[in-house]
């Protein structure tokens, strides 16, 4: 496996224990709405991002960003009642109960949180934001809600297996 793999277990494992539920690591995370509705609430996933090496004097900085989100699903307009402001208050409360989770994973990484100075699998944590890949049609579509959060750690190895 490659440092940024091992990255992404990491991350995998602290947030399953401390938000204690299942946390998947997926290469893109693709839920169907059937699936999603088998779980208790949103599912939370990990991937390996993407990685940035900058190149100035002194040794090499290695970056690698590992990706976290949410795949929660949104209610149907069956289950939205009547109207349409009754379906999108409904649409709406579900979005903002799957921030609250967000939030909780923003707060491990905050500055007091207990990622926030953690070293994980050889890498230290430099940033926390969140990443807007939204598709509003697509959403619309499947009714899966998928807020993603992109945390970027150093890795201060020279390591040219990646």
């Amino acid at each position: 496996m490659s440092r940024a793999s091992d990255l992404r277990d990491a991350v995998r494992d602290e947030l399953a224990t401390r938000l204690e539920r299942t946390v998947d690591a997926v290469l893109v995370p693709a839920y169907s709405r059937e699936e999603l509705a088998s779980f208790d609430g949103p599912r939370v996933w990990v991937r390996r991002g993407r990685r940035r090496v900058r190149a100035e004097q002194g040794p090499d900085t290695r970056l690698v960003v590992v990706e976290v989100g949410l795949a929660g699903l949104l209610p149907e307009k069956a289950e939205g009642g009547e109207t349409k402001s009754g379906y999108l208050a409904q649409r709406l409360a579900a979005a903002d109960s799957f921030d609250g989770l967000l939030e909780d994973v923003i707060g491990l990484w905050t500055p007091d949180g207990p990622l926030s100075e953690c070293y994980l699998a050889e890498h230290s944590f430099v940033s926390i934001d969140e990443a807007q890949v939204f598709d509003a049609k697509e959403m619309d579509k499947t009714g899966i809600y998928i807020p993603v959060l992109q945390i970027t750690y150093f890795d201060s190895l020279d390591d040219l297996e990646d």
